[in-house]
């Protein structure tokens, strides 16, 4: 509930009291890393269902959204974090791309099924993940994202997530950040290009004012 965390770093600004802010900040890096980020097509999920952040309910929800868009604003403007910042642009890109009508205004959701299951069209196995990454570096893709040979979802699925400390995984794998990043950009292009072939979750197109205001 982003909400909540916009008030907890408010209220450390008026108490002083630092634990509010690492409390939010610790909740905010565990929203991202976790499944409830997708992190191929952007925007979160309505909530996740453990207390690892791993497994989602795959619906995304325009006023989910708006309010952690305020929330990871909130975290940048108060850690200075660049995460947080991007996690923002990361928001609102998805908005843009998945949520807007043709005139400006917003849809209400995301539906969570696909083919009659839910969380389908995010998931994979490991064979598929194989299948379409860079082969030079399967290893270490599948370590970063959390792949497994029996998946962590149902049906030998896997949620993609940030599934160890990224700087920890750069300094096993003598990557610099900026190989890193381009590395990890150029697998996510790939899993997404082929996740947009598989059938889309519906649209919920309902327009709603009070959503309409949160998210602008």
């Amino acid at each position: 509930m982003g909400h909540t965390l916009s008030f907890l770093l408010g209220r450390e600004q008026i108490t002083g009291n630092g634990e509010l802010g690492e409390i939010v900040e610790r909740s905010l890096l565990g929203m991202y890393r976790g499944g409830l980020w997708d992190h191929l097509g952007r925007g979160f999920c309505r909530y996740s269902t453990d207390s690892r952040w791993l497994v989602p309910h795959f619906e995304k929800m325009l006023y989910d959204n708006a309010l952690l868009l305020m929330a990871y604003a909130d975290g940048y403007a108060s850690t200075k974090k660049t995460l947080f910042a991007d996690v923002c642009k990361g928001i609102a890109g998805y908005v843009a791309e998945y949520l807007t009508d043709d005139s400006g205004v917003f849809y209400s959701a995301e539906n969570a099924d696909s083919e009659g299951e839910e969380g389908r069209f995010y998931v994979f196995t490991r064979k598929e993940f194989r299948e379409i990454v860079d082969t030079r570096y399967s290893a270490m893709l599948e370590e970063y994202f959390g792949v497994e040979d029996a998946g962590n979802f149902e049906h030998g699925k896997n949620i993609l997530h940030v599934a160890l400390n990224p700087e920890q995984w750069r300094a096993r794998h003598g990557l610099s950040e900026a190989n890193a990043d381009s590395l990890l950009e150029a697998t996510r292009l790939a899993l997404k290009n082929t996740r947009s072939k598989r059938v889309h979750p519906s649209l919920d197109d309902k327009i709603l004012a009070s959503w309409n205001g949160l998210i602008i």
